[in-house]
C-alpha cells in the first residue's frame, strides 16, 4: 500500500486514521507521504464526549524467571521490549484473565506473531494476522459479532477499520 501511494502523483494528500499503526512498525514512512500530523484527539477526551466506549485499564505485572531478567538487563531497548511482550509468565495471566472472565467477549491483542500463534493453539482460539485471507478475517470477525465464537487473537491488523463493539475485554 505504501509503494502504491508513493507513486501517486499529487499536488496534495490527506491521511485520515484513528490509529496510525503498521505491523511493521515502520508508522513514521506515513509522514514523507502526507506530511506531519495536523490534528489529534485524546482518547480520553473522546471517551469523556461518549465517542467512543468508556475504557477501564488495569495493569498486570507478571515475574520474569531469572534466566530471562539477566537477557532482559544486558538487551538493547527494542528487544527488552520483545523479551517483555514474549516473557511465558504472561501464558499464566492470559489463562487466568480468561477463566475470569469466561462469559465475556474477549480480544488478546499482540505484536509478535509467534507468541500469537502459541497464544491462539494453548488456548484453542482463531488467530487473525495480516497473513489471514480477508473472506476468512470477515467471517471470523462476524462470528465473533454474533457471539459464535466468544474470543479472538489478533495481530494490529485489528486496528484498521474494524468494529467490535462486543468485545469488552481486551488483553494487550
Amino acid at each position: 500500500m505504501f509503494r502504491m501511494t508513493s507513486e501517486l502523483q499529487a499536488k496534495r494528500r490527506l491521511g485520515l486514521t484513528a490509529t496510525l499503526v503498521r505491523e511493521d512498525g515502520l508508522e513514521e514512512d506515513v509522514f514523507s507521504l502526507i506530511g506531519p500530523k495536523k490534528y489529534d484527539v485524546p482518547w480520553k477526551e473522546l471517551e469523556s464526549k461518549s465517542w467512543i466506549a468508556e475504557a477501564k485499564c488495569k495493569e498486570i505485572r507478571v515475574n520474569m524467571e531469572d534466566d530471562l531478567r539477566l537477557k532482559y538487563s544486558i538487551a538493547d531497548d527494542r528487544e527488552k521490549f520483545r523479551l517483555a511482550s514474549e516473557n511465558p509468565e504472561k501464558m499464566k495471566a492470559i489463562g487466568l484473565i480468561m477463566k475470569k472472565h469466561s462469559e465475556s467477549h474477549l480480544l488478546v491483542i499482540g505484536q509478535y506473531i509467534n507468541q500469537l500463534e502459541e497464544i491462539s493453539k494453548k488456548f484453542n482460539i482463531p488467530l487473525i494476522t495480516g497473513k489471514t485471507p480477508l473472506p476468512e478475517r470477515q467471517t471470523l470477525y462476524d462470528a465473533f459479532r454474533s457471539g459464535k465464537i466468544k474470543s479472538l487473537v489478533v495481530s494490529k491488523v485489528a486496528n484498521f477499520s474494524i468494529d467490535l463493539p462486543d468485545a469488552n475485554i481486551a488483553i494487550q
